[in-house]
Order: structure tokens, then C-alpha cells, then sequence
């Protein structure tokens, strides 16, 4: 593929984005809120899991690096 090929598709691809932008109206897609999701079930569980864990590891490593 030659370069001239390569820049011509990434003009046409950009014109394709912000016609995609305005017949979508997003035209402020960045400022739109984002919300957090709730976490539930088994999710909810292992991140509680992986709390536990991770502050045992540091404990077990302060404990580790107070006997040298």
C-alpha cells in the first residue's frame, strides 16, 4: 500500500467520525456524566476478597522487612 494511500484513508476515516458525531449528536460526548455502576453478587465478593488480601500481603510484608 502506498503512503499516499495510507493518508488518504485516514482523512476519509476522520470525515467519517464527525459525520458519525453530528447525525449522532454528540457533538459534547465528553461531557456527558458518567455514571458508576453498582456491583453485585460474586463481583462484590471478590473485590471485598482482593481487599483482605492485598492489606494481609502488607501487613505480612512490614512484618517481613521489620526482622532484617
Amino acid at each position: 500500500m502506498k503512503i499516499e494511500d495510507k493518508i488518504s484513508k485516514k482523512i476519509n476515516l476522520d470525515e467519517d467520525w464527525e459525520d458519525f458525531i453530528k447525525e449522532e449528536g454528540l457533538v459534547d460526548y465528553n461531557k456527558i456524566p458518567v455514571e458508576r455502576a453498582d456491583i453485585k453478587g460474586w463481583v462484590w465478593v471478590a473485590f471485598w476478597f482482593l481487599r483482605i488480601y492485598i492489606l494481609v500481603m502488607i501487613i505480612l510484608v512490614i512484618i517481613g522487612f521489620s526482622r532484617i
